[in-house]
């Protein structure tokens, strides 16, 4: 890995090792972090719930996969893994940064769940011998870690000749996030500036990216617009502007600039 390269990741890791995912969702800070009611409180708002198709995806898969072995690549604090755990795949659940694995080792005790494995690795050196996984499963990570391309590859890499590559999610463009990002890098859920690294691409640099797979699924996803749970200018300017326009557009026109495209892919 080249200096440059280093010098991302390393800024990746630090602005996630501080902003684990799902803390900007605690409105009750009295809660202990890594406690039962924790996990209860941000629950509705984290991957996979507040997304239905992500848990349809989930239940797709894991009927597939009943009894193998999933790599989960940007576990988070743990809530997919977890679900693909409850239904009886095995899982080894990583994460760039130490405070996310800590969290997950937390969530799924809490849970009674028992994973595979828990540890750091980053997406684009995976510490994982060729041909070692059926799946691997990222939600909102590879396009972050700064070479999506790399990442890809190494997720082929650990892959059995066969097994399946399920990515949830590349951000689009055009859509109404990258219109958004375009406007400054106040986050819409965060009170701090955005990551370092959260790249735009069109559908065609996308799916250009997974040489050496057969590609199954490729879909627009997040064509309607959510709820946010802050406040601020954007989030403002989301919610009572673009967000009840954008969701009245016709469904073929709204997909065009839906800012998800999920990708499923078969390893040649």
């Amino acid at each position: 890995m080249d200096k440059s390269l280093e010098q991302t990741v390393k800024a990746v890791h630090d602005y996630w090792n501080s902003h684990t995912l799902g803390f900007q969702y605690v409105t009750d800070h009295s809660i202990e972090p890594g406690t039962p009611t924790f996990f209860a409180h941000i629950r509705p708002w984290m991957n996979p719930y507040k997304f239905p198709w992500i848990m349809e995806r989930i239940e797709r898969e894991s009927r597939l996969l009943q009894g193998k072995h999933l790599l989960e690549i940007g576990c988070g604090m743990g809530y997919d893994s977890l679900e693909f755990l409850k239904r009886g795949v095995k899982v080894t659940a990583t994460d760039l940064t130490p405070n996310a694995v800590e969290m997950t080792r937390r969530h799924f005790a809490v849970e009674n769940v028992q994973a595979e494995e828990i540890r750091t690795a980053n997406a684009l050196e995976l510490p994982f011998p060729d041909n070692s996984f059926d799946a691997v499963w990222s939600n909102g990570v590879l396009h972050a870690t700064g070479d999506t391309y790399r990442a890809i590859q190494e997720a082929r890499r650990v892959l059995k000749p066969g097994g399946r590559a399920i990515i949830s999610h590349f951000y689009r463009k055009p859509s109404w996030m990258y219109l958004l990002h375009t406007w400054g890098r106040e986050n819409i859920e965060y009170k701090e500036e955005d990551p370092p690294v959260n790249t735009f691409y069109t559908e065609k640099e996308i799916l250009a990216f997974f040489t050496g797979y057969e590609i199954v699924e490729a879909v627009q996803e997040h064509h309607r617009l959510l709820p946010v749970r802050r406040d601020g200018v954007k989030a403002a300017l989301y919610k009572y502007g673009l967000r009840p326009v954008y969701n009245l557009l016709p469904e073929s026109i709204a997909k065009k600039y839906a800012y998800k495209l999920s990708v499923t892919a078969i390893k040649k």
